[in-house]
């Protein structure tokens, strides 16, 4: 067996310089994360242990890992500082991030008043960076979802005041899942502001198996993504809300890899027919998804399937889980150079409405 310094990471994934040359197109990494402190300090006193669902489920080995990791200085600047992440893009050919909370800042567990100065912090962090350097990041919004009402207020806010065209939510709320009618209000909120949904998740709420082998991320994350996307298309969201954009990252979970299953039960069975009179993988074709999925074959899959038109460069950047080299990682898949430069940049520049003049 090899030894495991021999092949044990940093505690950073460090950025070098990429693989492939620099396409002439503008690359926008869809799907990044930016770590406001300040709101953290403000949520941290009503914390719980429950509220995190990879936290509770993690193991020991898991918990003093990730501490480590995250309080490594690179890390620690890469999720914070501009600067750190204008260094990796230039190394990597991204020209643009996209600019979202991490999960575990989502915060949907705080009283409505501090719900209300977290989001309000996180968002004047985000617009502060997107000021800064208007032609290398766009930000999206984090509302408190726990308040279905207040969300709708916090994102109207959040475009009119800070140019926002995109929200990331997680998979669940507190353990309710999004196909429940108390989200209609903000679903159609989204719709009237022509946003897009980032549907990130947090963690799996039921994940007492998944402790060993870090497999509350590995099997977690894309699982909680594809429980919530079905029953977001079984339980009719797309059906009261048409024009609904959904951005699903991690590939969209397992669910476009295994939908035949899925319409499959939808032909033979009776429980998967009340709120939608459709195949569920024509539901499933109006989401769009990112190429996070280390994998070629499953990038041209997605393509494929969903059109390329519905798929954006997303790289999970700065977690450990992130595709480092993503424009290399895509120059080896096979599409359309057209297709290609749609992936790369030209749907996320659409969909969340980002200014790419040079």
């Amino acid at each position: 067996m090899t030894d495991a310094a021999e092949w044990w990471p940093e505690l950073a994934p460090r950025i070098e310089r990429s693989r492939a040359p620099k396409p002439p197109g503008t690359c926008v990494d869809a799907h990044t994360h930016l770590s406001v402190k300040p709101a953290a300090a403000l949520a941290k006193p009503y914390f719980r242990p429950e509220y995190e669902p990879r936290s509770l489920y993690s193991s020991e080995e898991t918990t003093r890992y990730n501490a480590e990791y995250r309080a490594s200085p690179l890390n620690t600047a890469q999720f914070e500082e501009a600067e750190q992440r204008l260094a990796d893009m230039d190394a990597q050919g991204v020209d643009i991030q996209l600019l979202a909370v991490p999960p575990a800042e989502y915060f949907y567990w705080l009283p409505e008043d501090e719900a209300l100065r977290a989001n309000r912090i996180q968002h004047e962090r985000i617009a502060e960076v997107v000021t800064t350097w208007p032609t290398r990041f766009a930000g999206v919004a984090n509302v408190p979802m726990n308040y279905p009402e207040l969300a709708v207020e916090t994102l109207r806010e959040a475009q009119r005041d800070f140019g926002f065209h995109g929200v990331e939510v997680s998979a669940d709320v507190l353990g309710l899942d999004l196909d429940d009618r108390r989200f209609d209000p903000f679903w159609e909120a989204v719709a009237e502001l022509d946003m897009t949904v980032i549907l990130h998740p947090q963690g799996f709420t039921h994940g007492r198996r998944f402790t060993d082998y870090y497999l509350v991320n590995v099997m977690c994350m894309p699982l909680a993504s594809t429980l919530a996307v079905t029953r977001m298309i079984l339980g009719g969201v797309w059906r009261r809300h048409p024009h609904l954009r959904v951005l699903v990252v991690h590939g969209g979970g397992y669910l476009p890899f295994y939908i035949a299953r899925t319409d499959h039960a939808w032909r033979v069975r009776p429980e998967l027919r009340h709120h939608l009179d459709i195949p569920p993988s024509e539901v499933l074709r109006s989401i769009y998804v990112d190429t996070n999925v280390f994998d070629a074959r499953m990038v041209e899959q997605l393509v494929g399937d969903l059109g390329a038109d519905h798929v954006v460069m997303g790289t999970d950047y700065p977690f450990d889980m992130s595709t480092v080299d993503p424009v290399a990682f895509l120059s080896g898949t096979r599409m359309s150079e057209d297709d290609r430069a749609q992936v790369l940049g030209g749907n996320a520049i659409r969909l969340f409405k980002i200014n790419a003049a040079p």
